[in-house]
């Protein structure tokens, strides 16, 4: 568990080094995303898989079953993103570094093949082993902590 909580405290690091503040900046960068439902530190929860859907809560209701998990264009400015339906939003080859930090959305929605959502935070998440980025293989871990969009991320 230790291990765990340096890793954190790295990511955390690492984080403010490269973004200053959640919702300051605009990436292109692609990211995880995980239900607002889904953000209690201990939560095990679903990243990326063909069950997103079910596998995450949203507060506004459900995803599209389209939505696998993972976020192509990320405005942190906005909080927002952008995706595409099925395997078309590639994700990163595994294995995945022992913590990551993921989206928190609480709106999925699609119209055609594209696919938006509204992003109120930012989730450390420890990962667990078994993901591919084949939506077959689930990107899963339980949260470490969470901040909301629009403020500092030392706040974990």
């Amino acid at each position: 568990m230790a291990k765990h909580l340096c890793r954190a405290a790295l990511a955390s690091a690492l984080l403010l080094l490269a973004v200053g503040v959640v919702g300051a900046s605009a990436s292109s960068n692609g990211m995880f995303v995980i239900g607002d439902g889904n953000t209690s530190a201990g939560s095990q929860v679903t990243f990326w898989g063909a069950q997103w859907w079910k596998d995450n809560s949203l507060s506004t209701g459900d995803a599209p079953a389209g939505f696998k998990g993972y976020a192509v264009d990320v405005n942190l400015s906005t909080c927002t993103f952008t995706s595409v339906k099925g395997n078309s939003a590639p994700p990163p080859d595994g294995p995945l570094p022992p913590v990551i930090d993921v989206l928190v959305t609480s709106s999925v929605t699609q119209s055609g093949s594209k696919i938006s959502g509204t992003v109120v935070g930012v989730a450390h998440v420890a990962t667990a082993d078994g993901y591919d980025s084949n939506p077959g293989h689930a990107g899963t871990g339980s949260v470490l902590g969470f901040v909301p969009c629009g403020t500092a991320p030392d706040s974990f």
